[in-house]
């Protein structure tokens, strides 16, 4: 007996393939580095932000390249910079509680400067730090905290924007 394949099946087989290819297009190009994060001190050149601390502004871009440099020699000290998203993110949250219980784990492992970009204003900033107790400060033997509430750092840095970035649509409303 011979099986007779349907017409029906036969172009369900045809079409596969290409919509494998336009899955995988479409869905993987997060998967793709952005140049502009093999330079992370060119991407965020021009961005300054204030620090929650002091509120001085401060060029995150010129802050991450002039780290290294102490009375014009080049060293290499280690900077470690999160972008988070809003204050009241549960990653953000949990990024700032690891930084927090890891530090003296990170400045036994080198890392000199510890910058944290957060997309909120300046108070609701302070607030996490101040339930999370993290130890903010003006210089940098503690944790740099910055605001960012437009998350043009996060932009120009290439991270992932979210659901419907440009939407108009409150983030706290995205949650749900």
């Amino acid at each position: 007996m011979k099986i007779r394949r349907s017409r029906l099946c036969s172009h369900a087989i045809a079409i596969i393939p290409l919509l494998i290819n336009t899955f995988t297009a479409k869905y993987t190009s997060a998967l793709i580095i952005p140049l502009s994060t093999a330079n992370p001190a060119v991407s965020l050149n021009g961005i300054t932000v204030p620090r929650v601390s002091d509120g001085k502004q401060i060029n995150l871009g010129k802050a991450l390249e002039e780290t290294g440099v102490v009375e014009g020699d080049r060293r290499n000290k280690k900077v470690m910079l999160i972008l988070g998203g809003y204050p009241g993110d549960f990653n953000t949250v949990e990024y700032a509680q690891k930084v927090r219980y890891f530090l003296p784990q990170l400045r036994e492992k080198g890392i000199d400067r510890i910058m944290m970009v957060i997309n909120g204003e300046p108070s609701s900033c302070r607030h996490l730090a101040e339930l999370l107790d993290l130890p903010i400060g003006g210089d940098e033997s503690i944790i740099e905290l910055f605001s960012d509430p437009t998350g043009e750092a996060g932009r120009r840095f290439g991270v992932s924007r979210g659901f419907r970035p440009d939407a108009g649509i409150p983030a706290q409303l995205k949650l749900f």
